[in-house]
C-alpha cells in the first residue's frame, strides 16, 4: 500500500467538517457495492492522510493514473479555470496544504501547493500507479496511451489504439464541450477545454513569473525533467 504523507487544515465549523466527512463516507461505502466492470474516477486530492483518513480509498482502489505538466504552463490553464490573474494562480500553487473550502453544494479537496500534489503521488514508485507526463502524450501520444494501457492490461490492436487517441484528442473534446456543455467547468471560466498546448509560459509569463513558480517547485520540476537549460538561463539572468 503506498503511504499517504500528511498535511490538512482545521475546518473553522466542526459541523461542516462532520457534513462533509458524512458526504465522503457515503461515496465510499457506494464504491464499495459489487460492480462486474472496472469503474473509472477522476478525483484531483493530493494522496494524504487528512484528518486521520486516507484521501484515496485504497479498499476500493485497484490503480492509479497519475498525470504531471509543466507548472509554468498550469499557471496560465489555472488562471482561466478560476477566472484569475496569473499573479493570483501562483499563489495558490504555491500555498502549503491549500485545500477547497466546504460550501453548501460541495465537500472540500485536499490540494496542498503543486510541489506537495506531485510529490505525494510520485514520490514512491509504485505498480499501482502509473505516472505520465503531459507533455510526453502531446508529442507521442501512441507511446503514451499504449504504455498507459499496458497499465490497465488491455492489449489493443494498433488500430484500436488509434481510434481511442482520436477520439479523446483535445480538439475532440473541445468540440463536444461546445456543442454540449462540460458539468465541470467552473462558471467563471470561459470553457473547460482552453488549448491544450506545452510551452505557452514562453509568450504569457513574464520573468519574474518564471523565477516564482521555479523558486517554489524547482525540486519536483528538476524530478521531471522542467528545470532545462533554457530555464536556468532565464532564472540566472538579471
Amino acid at each position: 500500500m503506498l503511504g499517504p504523507g500528511r498535511f490538512g487544515k482545521r475546518i473553522d465549523s466542526e459541523e461542516r467538517l462532520a457534513r462533509a466527512l458524512q458526504i465522503q463516507s457515503r461515496q465510499h461505502a457506494h464504491r464499495r457495492q459489487p460492480h462486474r466492470i472496472l469503474e473509472l474516477i477522476g478525483v484531483r486530492y493530493a494522496l494524504v492522510t487528512d484528518r486521520g483518513h486516507t484521501t484515496i480509498n485504497f479498499e476500493v482502489t485497484s490503480g492509479a493514473v497519475y498525470i504531471v505538466r509543466n507548472p509554468l504552463d498550469i499557471a496560465i490553464s489555472f488562471a482561466h479555470h478560476l477566472g484569475a490573474s496569473v499573479d493570483h494562480a501562483i499563489k495558490v500553487m504555491a500555498e502549503e496544504d491549500h485545500e477547497t473550502p466546504v460550501t453548501e453544494e460541495t465537500v472540500y479537496e485536499v490540494y496542498g501547493s503543486w510541489r506537495q500534489h506531485v510529490e505525494s503521488w510520485t514520490r514512491r514508485p509504485h505498480r499501482a500507479v502509473h505516472v505520465m507526463r503531459y507533455e510526453d502524450v502531446l508529442d507521442n501520444p501512441t507511446k503514451a496511451f499504449g504504455a498507459l494501457a499496458r497499465h490497465l492490461l488491455l492489449r489493443p490492436t494498433p488500430e484500436q489504439l488509434e481510434i481511442a487517441i482520436a477520439r479523446s484528442s483535445f480538439d475532440t473534446l473541445r468540440a463536444q464541450e461546445e456543442r454540449h456543455g462540460f458539468r465541470e467547468k467552473p462558471d467563471r471560466a470561459e470553457r473547460f477545454f482552453r488549448e491544450g498546448k506545452a510551452g505557452q509560459w514562453r509568450e504569457k509569463l513574464t520573468r519574474r513569473q518564471i523565477r516564482q513558480i521555479v523558486a517554489t517547485h524547482s525540486q519536483q520540476m528538476r524530478k521531471f525533467g522542467y528545470i532545462t537549460p533554457e530555464i536556468e538561463h532565464l532564472v540566472r539572468a538579471g
